[in-house]
């Protein structure tokens, strides 16, 4: 029985899979007992496949370009989180500390700031390297107090003035805690509220 189909040929079939086909087919001495209709399905059935596992190849490399994008981002931002965090390493914030008066120098509003630390605070001046408010005021709210950033000398004062980060009440009534950055300020407010969660249950 001759081949019978010596050459295949089909409109929208890849050139080299037709031709494939036919080299299988020659190099065998094929005398096919398919019909064309029986190699026409083969050929689409293998177009078919082909066309599916390309679309599953582009989704997992698009995904894998997202990850990538993603995990970069990620990357990036606890680089930056580490360089808050050394560079708040020394500091203390107290919030609701008055605001000096308005019409005050930059200068005269340090030094009440200062004044607040030793007198109210009641931490020593030596142990003080800076201090500073964190913002701008807000000119439309009187009653707005600004956080006050303290840098004390070393770490050890830190642990010493927050209670080993938990906080410190003053006997002012103003808490002293770690002058933490947005990042880690977020995970305290959600461990916050899963405790208050569990204790409303309880």
């Amino acid at each position: 029985m001759q081949n019978v189909l010596p050459s295949i040929k089909r409109d929208g079939i890849p050139k080299h899979i037709l031709h494939s086909i036919n080299r299988e087919l020659d190099l065998h001495g094929t005398k096919s007992v398919c019909s064309k209709e029986d190699i026409k399905e083969v050929v689409k059935s293998y177009a078919d496949v082909a066309k599916e596992t390309q679309k599953e190849v582009i989704e997992q490399a698009t995904l894998a370009q997202s990850s990538k994008k993603v995990v970069e981002s990620v990357v990036r931002q606890m680089d930056a989180d580490k360089v808050e965090r050394e560079k708040r390493r020394t500091n203390v914030v107290v919030l609701s500390a008055p605001e000096p008066a308005k019409d005050s120098s930059s200068e005269d509003k340090q030094k009440e700031d200062k004044k607040f630390c030793t007198s109210v605070l009641r931490i020593p001046a030596k142990d003080i390297k800076v201090c500073w408010r964190a913002g701008k005021a807000d000119e439309s709210n009187p009653n707005y107090r600004r956080p006050l950033v303290i840098r004390l000398k070393d770490e050890e004062l830190v642990k010493e003035w927050t209670k080993d980060g938990k906080g410190h009440k003053t006997e002012s009534g103003h808490w002293i805690n770690r002058d933490l950055c947005a990042a880690d300020r977020k995970a305290n407010f959600l461990s916050r509220e899963e405790r208050r969660k569990r204790q409303q249950k309880n």
